[in-house]
Protein backbone atom coordinates (compact mmCIF):
# COMPACT_ATOMS: atom_id res chain seq x y z
CA UNK A 1 0.00 0.00 0.00
CA UNK A 2 1.37 3.36 -0.83
CA UNK A 3 1.82 5.08 2.85
CA UNK A 4 1.10 8.59 0.55
CA UNK A 5 -2.09 7.98 -0.13
CA UNK A 6 -3.06 5.99 2.78
CA UNK A 7 -1.52 9.34 4.84
CA UNK A 8 -4.18 11.82 2.79
CA UNK A 9 -7.02 9.51 3.67
CA UNK A 10 -6.39 9.69 7.28
CA UNK A 11 -5.98 13.73 6.72
CA UNK A 12 -9.28 13.40 4.77
CA UNK A 13 -11.40 11.54 7.07
CA UNK A 14 -9.77 13.81 9.98
CA UNK A 15 -11.05 17.24 8.14
CA UNK A 16 -13.75 19.47 8.55
CA UNK A 17 -15.98 21.53 6.62
CA UNK A 18 -15.83 25.25 7.34
CA UNK A 19 -19.59 24.35 7.61
CA UNK A 20 -18.45 21.93 10.29
CA UNK A 21 -16.40 24.20 11.81
CA UNK A 22 -19.00 26.99 11.94
CA UNK A 23 -21.34 24.88 14.19
CA UNK A 24 -18.96 24.12 16.73
CA UNK A 25 -17.99 27.44 17.06
CA UNK A 26 -21.35 28.10 17.65
CA UNK A 27 -21.79 25.45 19.95
CA UNK A 28 -18.81 26.91 22.28
CA UNK A 29 -20.34 30.15 21.68
CA UNK A 30 -23.80 29.13 23.02
CA UNK A 31 -21.87 27.07 26.35
CA UNK A 32 -19.81 30.03 27.20
CA UNK A 33 -23.00 32.07 27.17
CA UNK A 34 -24.62 28.80 29.28
CA UNK A 35 -22.14 29.46 31.72
CA UNK A 36 -21.51 33.01 32.49
CA UNK A 37 -26.07 32.33 32.61
CA UNK A 38 -25.15 29.83 35.45
CA UNK A 39 -22.74 32.54 37.30
CA UNK A 40 -25.30 34.90 37.18
CA UNK A 41 -27.85 32.62 37.84
CA UNK A 42 -26.04 31.43 41.09
CA UNK A 43 -25.66 35.19 42.59
CA UNK A 44 -29.72 36.04 42.61
CA UNK A 45 -29.98 32.42 44.18
CA UNK A 46 -27.88 33.27 46.94
CA UNK A 47 -29.63 36.86 47.17
CA UNK A 48 -32.87 34.96 46.82
CA UNK A 49 -32.18 32.89 49.74
CA UNK A 50 -32.14 35.65 52.51
CA UNK A 51 -35.56 36.62 51.81
CA UNK A 52 -36.68 33.13 51.58
CA UNK A 53 -35.23 32.23 54.66
CA UNK A 54 -37.09 35.15 56.47
CA UNK A 55 -40.65 34.01 55.14
CA UNK A 56 -39.76 30.15 56.81
CA UNK A 57 -38.81 31.53 59.75
CA UNK A 58 -41.52 33.55 60.17
CA UNK A 59 -43.70 31.29 58.92
CA UNK A 60 -42.77 29.19 62.11
CA UNK A 61 -42.86 31.91 64.48
CA UNK A 62 -46.09 32.24 63.49
CA UNK A 63 -47.45 28.73 64.04
CA UNK A 64 -45.95 28.78 67.13
CA UNK A 65 -47.83 32.21 68.16
CA UNK A 66 -51.06 30.76 66.94
CA UNK A 67 -50.48 27.65 69.18
CA UNK A 68 -50.68 29.85 71.85
CA UNK A 69 -53.53 31.94 70.66
CA UNK A 70 -55.62 28.58 70.02
CA UNK A 71 -55.00 28.05 73.95
CA UNK A 72 -56.47 31.58 74.85
CA UNK A 73 -59.61 31.25 72.59
CA UNK A 74 -60.97 28.09 74.71
CA UNK A 75 -61.53 30.15 77.39
CA UNK A 76 -63.86 32.33 75.13
CA UNK A 77 -65.74 29.34 74.22
CA UNK A 78 -69.13 30.39 75.70
CA UNK A 79 -69.08 33.63 73.55
CA UNK A 80 -71.47 33.98 70.63
CA UNK A 81 -68.44 34.91 68.14
CA UNK A 82 -66.51 31.43 69.66
CA UNK A 83 -67.75 29.65 66.23
CA UNK A 84 -66.56 31.97 64.00
CA UNK A 85 -63.14 32.46 66.01
CA UNK A 86 -62.25 29.17 66.00
CA UNK A 87 -62.97 28.93 62.25
CA UNK A 88 -60.86 31.80 61.37
CA UNK A 89 -58.11 30.34 63.05
CA UNK A 90 -58.29 26.91 61.12
CA UNK A 91 -58.00 28.77 58.01
CA UNK A 92 -55.00 31.01 59.71
CA UNK A 93 -53.44 27.63 60.33
CA UNK A 94 -53.52 26.24 56.92
CA UNK A 95 -52.78 29.19 55.43
CA UNK A 96 -49.41 29.21 57.13
CA UNK A 97 -48.92 25.73 56.32
CA UNK A 98 -48.73 26.16 52.80
CA UNK A 99 -46.57 29.33 53.33
CA UNK A 100 -43.83 26.47 54.64
CA UNK A 101 -44.67 23.90 52.34
CA UNK A 102 -43.95 26.63 49.50
CA UNK A 103 -41.20 27.72 50.76
CA UNK A 104 -39.37 24.76 51.28
CA UNK A 105 -40.41 23.63 47.90
CA UNK A 106 -38.73 26.79 46.78
CA UNK A 107 -35.59 26.46 49.32
CA UNK A 108 -35.07 22.80 48.03
CA UNK A 109 -35.54 23.96 44.55
CA UNK A 110 -32.59 27.24 44.82
CA UNK A 111 -30.14 24.41 46.59
CA UNK A 112 -30.44 21.88 43.74
CA UNK A 113 -29.82 24.72 41.13
CA UNK A 114 -27.05 25.84 43.30
CA UNK A 115 -25.60 22.34 43.33
CA UNK A 116 -25.55 22.50 39.37
CA UNK A 117 -22.44 25.39 40.06
CA UNK A 118 -20.35 23.27 41.74
CA UNK A 119 -17.87 20.44 41.42
CA UNK A 120 -17.65 18.53 44.39
CA UNK A 121 -18.62 14.84 42.18
CA UNK A 122 -21.75 13.17 42.80
CA UNK A 123 -22.91 12.40 46.54
CA UNK A 124 -25.70 10.32 47.16
CA UNK A 125 -28.04 10.60 49.74
CA UNK A 126 -31.59 9.06 50.74
CA UNK A 127 -34.16 10.88 47.93
CA UNK A 128 -37.90 11.02 47.85
CA UNK A 129 -37.66 10.60 44.31
CA UNK A 130 -41.54 10.90 43.47
CA UNK A 131 -41.44 14.39 44.63
CA UNK A 132 -38.29 15.29 42.78
CA UNK A 133 -40.30 13.84 39.97
CA UNK A 134 -42.68 16.34 40.25
CA UNK A 135 -40.93 19.09 40.83
CA UNK A 136 -38.26 19.11 38.48
CA UNK A 137 -40.64 18.17 35.59
CA UNK A 138 -42.91 21.39 36.57
CA UNK A 139 -39.99 23.23 36.39
CA UNK A 140 -38.97 22.62 33.05
CA UNK A 141 -42.32 22.77 31.96
CA UNK A 142 -42.73 26.68 33.78
CA UNK A 143 -38.97 27.25 31.56
CA UNK A 144 -40.65 26.58 28.30
CA UNK A 145 -43.65 28.46 29.15
CA UNK A 146 -41.56 31.45 30.26
CA UNK A 147 -40.39 31.92 26.56
CA UNK A 148 -43.73 30.75 24.98
CA UNK A 149 -46.87 31.78 27.07
CA UNK A 150 -49.33 30.23 24.50
CA UNK A 151 -47.76 26.32 25.05
CA UNK A 152 -49.88 24.61 27.87
CA UNK A 153 -49.15 21.04 28.02
CA UNK A 154 -51.17 18.60 30.09
CA UNK A 155 -48.75 16.97 32.59
CA UNK A 156 -50.05 13.44 34.00
CA UNK A 157 -48.03 11.71 36.86
CA UNK A 158 -48.25 8.17 37.78
CA UNK A 159 -46.75 8.28 40.54
CA UNK A 160 -45.56 4.90 42.69
CA UNK A 161 -46.82 5.71 46.37
CA UNK A 162 -44.98 2.92 47.65
CA UNK A 163 -41.57 4.51 46.12
CA UNK A 164 -40.48 6.40 49.30
CA UNK A 165 -37.03 7.33 49.59
CA UNK A 166 -34.07 5.61 47.14
CA UNK A 167 -30.14 6.50 47.03
CA UNK A 168 -29.82 8.65 44.52
CA UNK A 169 -27.04 11.31 43.67
CA UNK A 170 -29.91 13.88 43.42
CA UNK A 171 -28.55 16.85 42.04
CA UNK A 172 -26.86 14.77 38.88
CA UNK A 173 -30.25 13.14 38.84
CA UNK A 174 -31.70 16.42 38.87
CA UNK A 175 -30.31 17.33 35.42
CA UNK A 176 -31.43 14.28 33.81
CA UNK A 177 -35.35 14.51 34.96
CA UNK A 178 -34.76 18.57 33.39
CA UNK A 179 -33.05 16.96 29.98
CA UNK A 180 -35.61 14.82 29.22
CA UNK A 181 -38.78 16.81 30.08
CA UNK A 182 -37.37 19.73 28.23
CA UNK A 183 -37.04 17.48 25.48
CA UNK A 184 -40.52 15.84 25.82
CA UNK A 185 -42.23 19.53 25.97
CA UNK A 186 -40.30 21.08 22.88
CA UNK A 187 -40.94 17.86 21.20
CA UNK A 188 -44.92 18.07 21.89
CA UNK A 189 -45.03 22.05 21.28
CA UNK A 190 -42.88 21.54 18.09
CA UNK A 191 -45.72 18.99 16.85
CA UNK A 192 -48.83 21.58 18.41
CA UNK A 193 -47.25 24.37 16.37
CA UNK A 194 -46.81 22.59 13.21
CA UNK A 195 -50.36 21.51 12.72
CA UNK A 196 -53.76 22.75 13.10
CA UNK A 197 -55.21 19.68 14.52
CA UNK A 198 -57.50 21.64 16.87
CA UNK A 199 -57.88 18.37 19.20
CA UNK A 200 -54.40 17.42 19.60
CA UNK A 201 -53.61 17.93 23.58
CA UNK A 202 -50.01 18.03 24.34
CA UNK A 203 -49.36 15.50 26.85
CA UNK A 204 -46.13 14.48 28.77
CA UNK A 205 -46.48 11.52 31.15
CA UNK A 206 -44.03 10.81 34.29
CA UNK A 207 -44.42 7.53 36.13
CA UNK A 208 -42.45 5.67 38.67
CA UNK A 209 -42.61 1.91 39.95
CA UNK A 210 -40.13 0.02 42.91
CA UNK A 211 -39.59 -3.63 41.91
CA UNK A 212 -37.70 -5.85 43.60
CA UNK A 213 -34.38 -5.17 42.73
CA UNK A 214 -34.45 -2.14 40.60
CA UNK A 215 -36.58 1.05 40.31
CA UNK A 216 -38.14 2.48 36.64
CA UNK A 217 -39.01 6.14 35.86
CA UNK A 218 -40.93 6.68 32.23
CA UNK A 219 -40.89 9.94 30.46
CA UNK A 220 -42.92 9.65 27.85
CA UNK A 221 -44.97 12.59 25.00
CA UNK A 222 -46.83 12.39 22.77
CA UNK A 223 -45.28 14.70 20.51
CA UNK A 224 -44.21 13.59 16.81
CA UNK A 225 -41.48 10.38 17.67
CA UNK A 226 -38.42 10.21 16.26
CA UNK A 227 -37.34 8.51 13.15
CA UNK A 228 -35.20 5.19 13.18
CA UNK A 229 -32.08 7.12 11.65
CA UNK A 230 -32.29 9.90 14.45
CA UNK A 231 -33.02 7.65 17.05
CA UNK A 232 -29.57 5.39 16.60
CA UNK A 233 -27.49 8.74 17.14
CA UNK A 234 -29.79 10.00 20.07
CA UNK A 235 -27.43 9.71 22.51
CA UNK A 236 -24.01 10.95 20.39
CA UNK A 237 -22.15 14.27 22.12
CA UNK A 238 -23.08 17.07 20.08
CA UNK A 239 -25.62 15.57 17.82
CA UNK A 240 -29.37 17.60 17.96
CA UNK A 241 -32.36 17.82 15.51
CA UNK A 242 -32.87 21.34 17.05
CA UNK A 243 -32.18 24.54 15.14
CA UNK A 244 -28.99 26.54 15.96
CA UNK A 245 -29.18 27.82 19.45
CA UNK A 246 -31.98 25.48 20.79
CA UNK A 247 -29.77 23.14 22.04
CA UNK A 248 -26.17 22.19 22.46
CA UNK A 249 -26.91 18.18 21.53
CA UNK A 250 -25.28 17.86 25.07
CA UNK A 251 -28.37 17.05 27.37
CA UNK A 252 -29.07 13.20 26.02
CA UNK A 253 -25.39 12.45 26.37
CA UNK A 254 -24.94 13.88 29.75
CA UNK A 255 -27.85 12.24 31.09
CA UNK A 256 -26.94 8.74 29.57
CA UNK A 257 -23.51 9.21 31.11
CA UNK A 258 -25.21 9.94 34.55
CA UNK A 259 -27.33 7.59 34.63
CA UNK A 260 -25.09 4.51 33.25
CA UNK A 261 -21.87 5.56 34.90
CA UNK A 262 -22.76 7.47 38.25
CA UNK A 263 -25.92 5.23 39.41
CA UNK A 264 -24.95 2.09 37.45
CA UNK A 265 -28.33 2.19 35.60
CA UNK A 266 -29.22 2.62 31.64
CA UNK A 267 -30.94 5.16 30.12
CA UNK A 268 -33.10 3.58 26.75
CA UNK A 269 -35.33 5.22 24.46
CA UNK A 270 -38.77 3.96 22.21
CA UNK A 271 -40.83 5.65 19.77
CA UNK A 272 -43.21 5.31 17.57
CA UNK A 273 -42.77 8.40 14.64
CA UNK A 274 -46.27 10.39 14.70
CA UNK A 275 -47.55 8.82 17.68
CA UNK A 276 -44.92 9.03 21.08
CA UNK A 277 -41.47 9.19 22.61
CA UNK A 278 -41.09 7.10 25.77
CA UNK A 279 -37.43 7.10 27.85
CA UNK A 280 -36.98 4.91 30.38
CA UNK A 281 -34.94 5.13 32.97
CA UNK A 282 -33.98 2.14 35.56
CA UNK A 283 -31.54 2.31 38.67
CA UNK A 284 -30.64 -0.97 40.85
CA UNK A 285 -32.20 -0.47 44.28
CA UNK A 286 -29.02 -1.67 46.23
Amino acid sequence: MNPRIEGTESATDLSASPADIAVLHAQVAQLDRLASVGQLTAGILHEIKNPLNFVSNYATLSADLLTDLVELSAKWTATPEAGELGDLLTMLNDNIGRIRENAQRAERLIQSMLAQNRDEGPHFAPTALNVLLEEFTKLAYQGIRAGDQDFVVSLVFQLDPAMGEVALAPYEFNRVVLNLVLNACYAVNERRKSRLDQAYKPTITVSSQRLSDHLEVKIRDNGDGIPAAVKEKLFTPFFTTKPMGKGTGLGLSLSQRIVNEIHHGTLTVESVPGVYTEFTIQLPLS
